[in-house]
């Protein structure tokens, strides 16, 4: 299984990312109709901008009590929404614990990140980001990558503290 892994520190907000996956997906750039959204918020008058995306969970509560049993895993572990099954009851989108699925307001159905599975270059999304803030690894590195770019952070906070 591969997953979708976000840098925040090297993320500027430019929200391409929403563009790309909307264009992909609904053929516009809509980033309503967009599997990742970046949520601005303001704390102490600074704006925070964090892309949200779809974390491709083991045992995901969106599939766990969608009752139309829209939402299955495909080959590789993707957890993708079928759409002629979906009936729009947004039960997933209030389960989703990081706000990853939203509903189609045009279909009423449910959108989420499928990590562009229909296409052979992986997620559009992490191909387009000019930071490389987005990327897609396979699930077995998923802890070393993070690991390593903490481990690089507090190397950097040392040398400036010595």
């Amino acid at each position: 299984m591969r997953r979708l892994v976000l840098n925040l520190e090297r993320c500027s907000g430019c929200r391409v990312c929403e563009a790309i996956c909307s264009l992909n997906k609904e053929g516009e750039f809509n980033p309503v109709k967009s599997r990742i959204k970046v949520v601005r918020t303001v704390d102490e008058l600074i704006l925070y901008k964090t892309p949200v995306f779809c974390l491709q969970c083991e045992e995901p509560n969106c599939m766990a009590i969608c009752p139309a049993g829209a939402i299955s895993e495909a080959d590789g572990g993707t957890k993708i929404v079928d759409e002629r099954k979906c009936i729009g009851c947004k039960l997933c989108e209030i389960a989703c614990p990081v706000g990853a699925i939203t509903v189609n307001p045009e279909k009423h159905v449910a959108i989420k990140c499928n990590l562009c599975a229909e296409t052979d270059d992986g997620p559009q999304c992490a191909k387009y980001c000019y930071r490389d803030a987005l990327q897609i690894i396979d699930s077995e590195k998923t802890g070393a990558v993070l690991a390593r770019a903490k481990a690089g952070k507090f190397l950097e906070l040392e040398r400036k503290g010595a």
